[in-house]
């Protein structure tokens, strides 16, 4: 069932009279937008853009003296603004702090490229991202840019999108939505499906991520291992989206081929009300200004000096698309300079499908299954990493987040508690 886009006029009048929401937001307006650029390693501003601040009926730039500004984002106490600047258009795109109070905007980062998509992090740190010329990380820093840490050690174009209120990061690579900790360790795909391109994505209050699909909005429960659709507007619509209340949303919306205007929508009724439609430009990237509780933090256990991880896999013959094939080993492959696959070693599977192996840090990674010929049965396309000291247990291969293994002890683990090394040259 889709909504239809405007209720009666009276119905909407009335809505806006009554301002369906009292809180300040911050949004984007710019005169190019291309949505899905991150999907193919772009910046979605291609030109100029500018944050602006709507509060009390009013409207100003957060930073008036920056060519460009973007991907606003606020603090927990909602006194600060954390945003994506250039400060000339030769300028590389950095990463910027101002008092929502106002005043002159503080530069942070110092990037040798573009760093664009910061985020707060609960330890007062923040996350960003970093581009280079094949593709873009992840990384941390404090709020003076200083002490940078990478996050993400697989090729592709990582793209920070939240940070969960369980303290993970949610960022988009190559079109899938994945989670990782901000000390790097744990990465993993949001849901298994391997679905369509997904951008655009926030965490509502339920638990539930918000995102992008094409030119429409669809949604993750956690009840649920698939996308869920949302019966939304016949326009087009991208996310992010800013939460008002439960089932009210901010939300940019646009008709075929024009610009995306900012509206007010409240889902139960599908009353739609226009809050920002800039003749000519883009209004996008919503975001309210107001208190947050902060997500929990993460006690990182690394060990900085290991150059190593250690991976137990419970069941690499259990996938979500049964194997048919009988499964005997698994090779695991790291990559060159030059992104050519270089093989790390392989191990014979314990009988219930168990392996336990230890492989190099802050590489990328990625497992094949073979049988008894040695010929590939399953393969990963994509790449994950290891961080030093991290110690790993996946329940199965291409088995998703939301499955529990058994309670019992893996057959690898009875031969031998010593992982096998997959070390390659540095063996």
């Amino acid at each position: 069932m889709r909504l239809s886009v405007f209720t009666a006029a009276a119905a909407v009048t009335a809505l806006a009279a009554d301002k369906p929401f009292g809180d300040p937001f911050l949004f984007t307006s710019s005169h190019a937008y291309d949505c899905a650029a991150a999907d193919r390693g772009r910046n979605p501003f291609p030109q100029s853009a500018a944050i602006l601040l709507v509060s009390g009926g009013e409207r100003r730039r957060v930073a008036p003296g920056l060519f460009a500004s973007a991907d606003p984002a606020v603090s927990f106490d909602g006194n600060r603004i954390l945003f994506a600047a250039r400060e000339k258009a030769s300028s590389y795109w950095q990463i910027w702090e101002a008092a929502v109070a106002g005043g002159d905007p503080r530069q942070v980062t110092h990037c040798t490229g573009d760093c664009t998509n910061p985020l707060y992090l609960a330890d007062g740190r923040i996350v960003y991202t970093r581009a280079a010329a094949s593709g873009s990380e992840l990384e941390t820093a404090d709020v003076k840019g200083q002490s940078p840490q990478r996050l993400t050690f697989a090729p592709g174009w990582h793209i920070a999108q939240d940070v969960l209120r369980d303290g993970r990061i949610l960022f988009q690579s190559d079109g899938e939505l994945y989670t990782v900790y901000p000390d790097g360790t744990g990465v993993e795909s949001l849901r298994c499906d391997h679905g369509p391109v997904r951008s655009g994505a926030r965490q509502v209050a339920s638990g539930d991520v918000i995102f992008s699909v094409g030119r429409k909005l669809a949604r993750f429960t956690s009840a649920l291992a698939t996308q869920v659709e949302i019966a939304q507007p016949d326009w087009n619509a991208t996310g992010p989206v800013a939460e008002v209340a439960a089932g009210e949303w901010l939300v940019a919306v646009g008709k075929a081929n024009g610009p995306f205007g900012l509206y007010f929508w409240r889902q139960s009724d599908g009353v739609l009300v226009p809050l920002e439609t800039p003749a000519g430009a883009n209004a996008v990237q919503p975001v309210l200004v107001r208190r947050r509780v902060p997500p929990k933090q993460f006690p990182s256990g690394l060990v900085p000096s290991r150059t190593t991880g250690n991976l137990l896999c419970l069941n690499a013959r259990a996938s979500y698309d049964p194997i048919r094939e009988a499964v005997e080993e698994v090779q695991v492959y790291t990559r060159d300079a030059t992104g050519n696959p270089v093989l790390l070693g392989h191990q014979s599977l314990a009988g219930d499908g168990s392996f336990y192996v230890e492989v190099p840090s802050d590489r990328p990674l990625r497992i094949e299954l073979r049988n008894a010929a040695s010929e590939t049965v399953r393969a990963e396309h994509g790449w994950f990493w290891m961080r030093p000291s991290e110690q790993r247990i996946c329940v199965g291969c291409h088995m998703g987040p939301e499955r529990s293994p058994e309670n019992k002890v893996p057959e690898i683990l009875l031969r031998s508690i010593v992982p096998e090394k997959m070390l390659g040259a540095s063996q």
